[in-house]
């Protein structure tokens, strides 16, 4: 599936496996040569049966930047599947499915005989051990907090931009004005709500701007704000 995923935004980009090794090459994988990314794409095997070239997950992030292309994209390419396969001693699962377990948004699945997913409850390392579900569940928490966390600052990015446009014009003090500024606030404070939560749950926040930071520890909801991470001055915003 990969192999396929390469090959196709390769061509899609109008490049030949020796320009996208030196693409590689420039981001610092020069170990992706023109015979390695010919072995990746083929999925040529040795004699004994098995992949003469595998792909590392810090492979997959470096053809994922060369090719401009999401990097769950190359894992789970959504919208041309009508079945995603996942672990080998299961059946292939709706794209759907593939994709929310991918970001964290559903547990693991197993599949009745009848077709119907049901979250995977099994225990890992034997009978003793812990559930898969319930072990999905306490690593999952960062990714919804980082989640809804980036989509409050981006709204909040959002306003705040359409805000400076409306004081650059001479319109600061004009009603919409006015609202966005009650707009930024309300996500200033869902956002230090967030990262209260984070930091009350061991998750480390997102550093910010130091005027961000700024904002968001004048909301007072934060019980450490020393503990927020802050940009140096001369960074570029979050």
């Amino acid at each position: 599936m990969i192999a396929d995923q390469l090959r196709k935004h390769r061509k899609r980009l109008g490049l030949t496996r020796e320009q996208l090794a030196e693409e590689c090459a420039r981001l610092g994988a020069d170990q992706l040569t023109f015979a390695a990314l010919t072995n990746i794409e083929t999925g040529r095997r040795d004699r004994t049966g098995r992949r003469r070239r595998e792909v590392t997950v810090d492979e997959l992030e470096v053809l994922a930047h060369a090719l401009a292309v999401p990097l769950l994209l190359l894992i789970f390419p959504v919208g041309e599947l009508d079945k995603i396969p996942t672990i080998p001693l299961e059946p292939a699962v709706h794209p759907r499915m593939a994709w929310k377990t991918a970001t964290g948004a559903e547990p693991p699945v197993r599949m009745h005989s009848d077709g119907r997913p049901y979250a995977d409850r099994s225990t890992i390392g034997g009978p003793n051990g812990p559930s898969r579900l319930e072990a999905w569940r306490t690593v999952v928490r960062p990714i919804e907090l980082f989640q809804q966390l980036s989509d409050e600052t981006d709204l909040m990015i959002k306003a705040a931009g359409r805000l400076t446009h409306l004081e650059r014009v001479k319109q600061g003090h004009s009603t919409e004005a006015q609202h966005l500024r009650k707009v930024r606030e309300h996500h200033l404070t869902e956002m230090a709500r967030l990262i209260e939560t984070m930091m009350d749950s061991g998750i480390r926040p997102p550093s910010y701007d130091p005027q961000t930071a700024r904002e968001i520890i004048e909301t007072g909801l934060l019980t450490r704000p020393s503990a927020l991470p802050s940009l140096p001055d001369s960074a570029e915003d979050a």
